[in-house]
């Protein structure tokens, strides 16, 4: 599903810069905006991208852990933090204050945002645009993030591979505990060296291609067309906007000792709007493309 809809995607295809951008200016909404209706919003939007460009199985496979440490934190900060004025009920003789659960929900939703976004963000700059984007500037660092943000998926793979391999050669079950854990460590030292020796065949390929020294060509060419210029200034002029607006004091929400009322309306209601508008960008823009797909294959079935 996610492959598909980033086959077809307008989005998808656009520059990496412009992908850059957007998810620059949906990181600052997570971050800068204090409110927790703000970040609730910020995080269905990170949600829908991460079910629509990476696909609803690999989306729940991260929901298991994403919404589990997000409940964490709120019960932490529920439990553990005291502060506040309206006292809601006392849990071993510690006062359970309303400020503190509406922090705690507001330090959930920042993180999982935080951790979904990045679903679709792997989805969208995968390997070879990540290095587009980041080689020519720093070409080791660009390279070691881009290996570290792959080693564990690929650390998974492998380990699945060995284990089928290792269940079709030896039919026998380990039945006792000492029996799993060395099969366990035989397939940590077999992953190890797999690993290891691959990453040696790479530093040598790349040494021998002179990485870093040179100016590189791109096996992958992108070409910056004029939507892709739009889109980088409205995102861009977004994310300039929101921290102007952090600057002078318009983002923040007061926790403690009193909580401010969860409202919109003034000018937060415009900051509000704005906001939704151009998370939402991504969508919008597919939503034009798919009328005009339909009103083009109307137009050919008539003539």
């Amino acid at each position: 599903m996610g492959i598909r809809n980033r086959v077809i995607s307008p989005f998808y295809i656009s520059h990496p810069v412009t992908l850059l951008t957007y998810f620059t200016a949906l990181l600052s909404c997570i971050f800068i905006f204090k409110n927790p209706l703000f970040t609730a919003v910020a995080f269905i939007v990170c949600c829908i991208l991460a079910i629509y460009y990476a696909g609803f199985d690999r989306f729940l496979k991260s929901v298991r852990w994403i919404v589990p440490i997000g409940v964490l934190v709120l019960i932490l900060n529920t439990l553990l933090v005291h502060r506040g004025s309206t006292v809601l009920f006392y849990f071993l003789y510690n006062p359970i204050t309303k400020e503190a659960m509406i922090y705690g929900i507001y330090n959930m939703f920042m993180l999982m945002s935080v951790m979904t976004a990045f679903i679709s963000f792997n989805a969208l700059i995968d390997s070879t645009r990540f290095l587009y984007l980041f080689s020519n500037v720093l070409p080791k660092t660009s390279f070691v993030f881009d290996m570290a943000l792959r080693y564990i998926p690929l650390f998974k793979k492998r380990a699945s591979d060995l284990s089928a391999v290792q269940n079709v050669n030896n039919k026998t079950n380990q039945k006792n505990i000492k029996d799993k854990i060395t099969k366990s460590g035989t397939y940590l030292k077999a992953l190890t060296a797999w690993t290891l020796e691959e990453g040696m065949d790479t530093a040598l390929s790349l040494k021998v291609k002179n990485y870093g020294t040179r100016k590189k060509v791109h096996y992958a060419r992108y070409r910056y067309t004029i939507r892709d210029i739009i889109l980088t200034v409205i995102f861009l002029s977004f994310s300039v906007f929101i921290y102007i607006n952090a600057f002078l004091g318009e983002t923040d929400f007061v926790f403690y000792p009193v909580t401010d009322r969860l409202e919109i309306k003034g000018y937060t209601l415009i900051i509000f709007l704005t906001m939704t508008v151009t998370i939402f960008f991504p969508f919008i823009l597919e939503g034009f493309t798919a009328i005009k797909r339909g009103c083009t294959k109307i137009w050919l079935q008539k003539h």
